[in-house]
């Protein structure tokens, strides 16, 4: 694995990757060697190997690489678990939720909320009803409400109509992108009373809004 980055000949370096693949898959315990490897360069080959061939033990030596200042090496590792996705590979993108690097928690919630890993589920729901969303940019945001309305369900309604749509005059709106995000939300619960919701919301003054809640209303259907 310490040689593949170094190797310009395509020919000989599909040669190494075919017997790194035979002897990640037949020795486990060397697959962990690899992924402890000092050599960063060997580290990000084993875990991009790993991912391809779906090795179920792998994660047992992909959680410190998580805590990693190597920010390709990182998202290698997260992409790596959703092709492995066994129980261990979910639990470190739990963790991942919570990673200082914006793209790394992106992929991690978008895939969790895709396998409807409730097990992540308290994790965004602090984010969507805490503060940590609020500096965050409108890629991060949309993800993280979109994982809410799919891992919520109906009983997440009340608290995205709270966001979306400000009750009485003296209620705290939410900024525009917060209240598409909410939107968005609700168009993946699919439910006639998620619908009536953003049905009420069809006419707000910003269009950035009223765009998302005519893109969740098509979501939702008739």
């Amino acid at each position: 694995m310490g040689w593949i980055p170094r190797l310009t000949n395509e020919r000989v370096r599909d040669l190494v990757n075919t017997a790194a693949s035979r002897l990640a898959q037949d020795h486990a315990s060397e697959v962990l060697m690899a992924l402890a490897s000092p050599d960063s360069g060997a580290q990000l080959e084993m875990v991009r190997l790993a991912g391809r061939l779906k090795l179920a033990g792998a994660p047992d030596g992909m959680g410190p690489l998580l805590d990693s200042e190597d920010r390709t090496l990182k998202l290698a590792v997260v992409e790596a678990l959703t092709h492995i996705a066994s129980p261990s590979a979910l639990r470190l993108l739990e963790k991942a939720v919570d990673d200082g690097d914006r793209d790394v928690r992106i992929a991690a919630v978008k895939f969790l909320a895709s396998r409807g890993h409730r097990n992540v589920f308290n994790r965004v729901e602090a984010a969507v009803t805490g503060a940590r969303l609020k500096h965050t940019d409108l890629t991060e945001k949309m993800a993280f409400y979109e994982a809410y309305g799919t891992l919520a369900g109906p009983k997440g309604i009340p608290v995205l109509e709270k966001t979306l749509i400000a009750k009485g005059l003296l209620a705290k709106k939410e900024d525009p992108e917060t209240r598409a995000c909410a939107a968005m939300a609700l168009g993946k619960i699919r439910t006639p009373e998620a619908r009536a919701v953003l049905e009420k919301a069809s006419q707000d003054k910003e269009a950035l809004v009223r765009n998302a809640v005519s893109r969740a209303l098509r979501e939702v259907g008739s």
